[in-house]
């Protein structure tokens, strides 16, 4: 199955959620001048939802498309081509959002399994992303 098949531009469920919360970014001037030059995919899953979140930063601009999370090989990196992925629950995400754990303790949870991982030096942009919302 191609990529355009399954991705969905209008954002749906937890890509819906991570739209509202991240679409800001766009009229940031700190957020475009520092991600001016930066070209990268980020697939965020909330494995106990049905959408997974793909997080595009293309030359300072940030769109966030829908992909179903089911089955499982939609999210292979040959078919979406991201640069980075984290799985996690909802809750889990929820909780690191609200600084309620620690980036420590989703590294223990990422050791032990519940968080899955990939990209893991790509995913570095991705906390200044985090650290401009706030």
């Amino acid at each position: 199955m191609s990529e355009s098949n399954i991705i969905i531009d209008k954002a749906r469920g937890f890509a819906g959620l991570i739209e509202n919360v991240m679409s800001p970014l766009n009229d940031n001037l700190d957020f475009q001048e520092t991600f001016k030059n930066t070209q990268r995919k980020f697939l965020l899953n909330a494995s106990n939802l049905d959408y997974a979140a793909i997080i595009n930063i293309n030359k300072g601009h940030l769109t966030i498309q829908s992909v179903p999370n089911k089955p499982k090989s939609n999210l292979e990196k040959k078919i979406i081509g991201w640069d980075g992925f984290i799985s996690m629950d909802t809750q889990t995400f929820l909780a690191f959002a609200m600084k309620r754990i620690s980036i420590l303790k989703l590294g223990l949870k990422w050791i032990f399994g519940p968080v899955k991982i990939k990209g893991i030096v790509k995913l570095l942009p991705m906390m200044k992303l985090f650290n401009l919302l706030q």
